[in-house]
């Protein structure tokens, strides 16, 4: 097999830089050794300290994003990789050693896919959790079907089992879809993956390549996630039509209808109640048979 060229960039930002150790060295560490290696980073002292350790390797890079927004700053760097391929990962999360290369050899064996992408499993945050699985993102029974065939985009768009740590992007991919849209935040990996999975089959490896680990600081712990669920499919719907229509109407408004639902109901937990009746009337109108969340619009009014 050929040994074409892996660029990996690498988010770490100071509060997480006591993980980076561990993940850029499960990086560095992959049996797949033809890499370059980038650590984006915040400019901050605890990320430069941890890099510079790992100094003697020479596929190694570190940039800082500087006054750039940081989706702006990973996209700029994805347009300099010299990689055929590109990986945008996490510096929380662990990478099993075939990572890289199970990847390689599923999208060289298939050069019609955009992307392909591994399976990932869960464990908490702790030394004495470190070896227990909390479970998997895909199932053992469902990982073994997804692997006999191509991955299409409703697959992807309803069950959200593809994740940015887990996967590899063609080069040729990104520059023809571009990479992340500045619009997003906390979903940008599963806008990303719409739109590519809209004009590219994907494949699955079954192999569990991620240990994602589950800590306080993880970006659904800490941000209002609801709220950017629904901007992240409202963004598709308004600004990528032809992505939208590849989905189906029908398909993408049962998706975008649940987030208005579980939006409703989070303003409510808030005491917002004004807010919550829009998120349920919104619900209604893409769900107009669901009798559920007609009640819930109702209720709100009381």
């Amino acid at each position: 097999m050929k040994t074409p060229l892996v660029s990996i960039i690498l988010f770490a930002h100071a509060p997480f830089a006591k993980f980076l150790p561990i993940s850029l060295g499960s990086i560095l560490s992959q049996s797949y050794t033809s890499l370059q290696v980038i650590v984006l980073g915040d400019g901050s002292e605890e990320v430069k300290e941890v890099v510079h350790a790992f100094r003697e390797d020479g596929r190694l890079d570190h940039r800082a994003q500087g006054s750039l927004p940081f989706l702006q700053a990973a996209n700029e760097l994805m347009e300099e990789c010299e990689g055929a391929y590109i990986g945008t990962w996490n510096s929380d999360d662990i990478y099993n050693r075939d990572h890289v290369k199970i990847l390689v050899e599923a999208l060289e064996r298939d050069p019609g896919t955009g992307a392909a992408f591994d399976n990932m499993e869960y464990f908490r945050d702790g030394e004495r959790d470190q070896g227990l699985t909390l479970g998997l993102i895909i199932s053992e029974d469902r990982a073994k079907k997804l692997g006999l065939s191509r991955v299409t985009l409703k697959q992807i768009f309803v069950d959200n089992f593809m994740t940015g740590p887990s996967s590899l992007i063609r080069k040729s991919v990104v520059k023809q879809i571009g990479g992340y849209e500045k619009n997003t935040f906390l979903n940008c990996d599963l806008h990303w993956f719409y739109r590519i999975a809209a004009y590219f089959p994907l494949r699955f490896v079954n192999y569990v390549g991620v240990r994602k680990r589950l800590h306080p600081l993880n970006n659904t712990a800490v941000n209002p996630h609801y709220e950017y669920g629904v901007k992240e499919l409202e963004d598709i719907r308004d600004h990528y039509p032809d992505v939208y229509r590849r989905i189906g109407g029908r398909t993408f408004n049962k998706k975008l209808g649940r987030k208005y639902f579980r939006l409703g109901l989070y303003y409510d937990r808030c005491g917002e109640k004004t807010r919550a009746t829009e998120a349920y009337k919104r619900a209604m109108f893409l769900r107009k048979f669901s009798f559920h969340y007609h009640w819930s619009y109702v209720r709100s009014l009381m």
